[in-house]
């Protein structure tokens, strides 16, 4: 029989475990390149349709990833999230260069306007974060997930539930393992609805 002993030094590793998941599975170029690919197809056409969503999935979220996990792994950047605040704005400065390479390619090939809306909303988070990582060190995954929340809800419907579901769990998780305080993730949280949303909106109608 488990003793108290042994569940209260099991139960917190659970937690962090879960924690620990939430963060990695959910982080901003992963959740944002599912947005984008999902977006690309929404109405159909094959193949051909995926193209839009992978070129901005790989020019706005996946390279700029991928420079941030070599420059972590050889110890320029505090760690793959870029804990620093200070760090934080060339991080946004480079992504949102690589982003705006991916629309001029976009703008090259037939992209939805259900892509371009989505971009309009990464692009608005890439800004807001540009201007207040210096002073602030706003949650990028409570933003990410509040803008997947609410464009997903008027992309997909229902279909979005999956998104809606994990928002409060991604940004419980950011506190919990003390990587941001409570107001930074709710901070994140109402910007992401209000500039995803306002971009969505615009864009879609």
């Amino acid at each position: 029989m488990a003793t108290d002993t042994q569940f209260a030094v099991v139960a917190p590793s659970v937690v962090q475990r879960v924690a620990r998941i939430s963060t990695e599975v959910a982080q901003p170029p992963l959740v944002l390149s599912l947005l984008l690919v999902l977006a690309a197809v929404r109405d159909g056409g094959g193949f051909a349709a995926l193209i839009p969503g992978l070129v901005a999935a790989v020019t706005i979220c996946l390279a700029p990833l991928l420079v941030v996990v070599i420059l972590a792994r050889r110890g320029k950047l505090t760690d793959h999230h870029v804990g620093d605040k200070k760090q934080r704005r060339p991080v946004m400065l480079w992504t949102l260069g690589s982003a705006l390479v991916g629309c001029g390619i976009l703008t090259l090939i037939n992209t939805p306007v259900t892509v371009w809306a989505l971009i309009a909303g990464i692009l608005g988070g890439i800004l807001a974060l540009i201007i207040v990582s210096p002073f602030w060190k706003v949650s990028g995954h409570a933003m990410t997930l509040g803008g997947a929340t609410i464009s997903s809800a008027m992309l997909f419907g229902v279909w979005s539930i999956p998104f809606v579901i994990a928002a409060p769990l991604v940004c419980w998780s950011r506190v919990y393992l003390k990587d941001h305080t409570l107001s930074q993730v709710l901070a994140g949280f109402v910007t992401g609805l209000v500039v995803f949303g306002s971009a969505c909106a615009l864009i879609l109608n």
